[in-house]
């Protein structure tokens, strides 16, 4: 099953890039790390972003850090939106509160799960404007392991759209 490993390009509303920043920066401001989702079509290809959501979720502050948590009635009522519309999950996005990487309960507990999928990162609880450089990005390869995406490769995958 190759899911979106040949997707080679996905194209990202400018609108949906400021939702998601918008709604990152909002619970970040209060200390708390946040994920939003972007959803969409696609045609060959390309993967166009028509839908973002950002999840019911939980921000968790403990002595060991942040970190955010969608229950499982949520991602079952986004699931079943998802089907009703004829959509598919391409990415997922979440804020840290310092650096952008990947960390070993964002490897265990993604909530885009199709291969090819991507897992954007976004550094400073989003309190920058939006740059993929700032970003880590990672894809679902096809041994189910999150691969770090070079500069390059992010660039040459994602477009943002006006």
């Amino acid at each position: 099953m190759k899911g979106f490993l040949d997707i080679t390009g996905i194209l990202v509303p400018r609108q949906g890039i400021e939702a998601t920043m918008q709604f990152l920066r909002q619970r970040g401001l209060q200390g708390l790390e946040a994920f939003f989702l972007w959803a969409g079509v696609r045609d060959e290809s390309t993967f166009t972003v028509t839908h973002t959501i950002a999840p019911a979720q939980t921000g968790h502050v403990t002595d060991d850090g942040v970190c955010v948590t969608v229950g499982p009635d949520e991602l079952h009522r986004i699931n079943v939106w998802l089907y009703d519309h004829k959509l598919s999950l391409i990415a997922q996005i979440h804020s840290h509160p310092t650096e952008a990487y990947h960390s070993g309960t964002d490897d265990e507990f993604p909530i885009a799960t199709t291969l090819g999928c991507i897992s954007i990162v976004i550094p400073d609880f989003a309190c920058q404007p939006f740059s993929l450089s700032h970003c880590a990005i990672y894809r679902l390869n096809q041994y189910r392991e999150w691969a770090y995406l070079e500069g390059l490769q992010a660039s040459h995958l994602i477009t943002i759209i006006e």
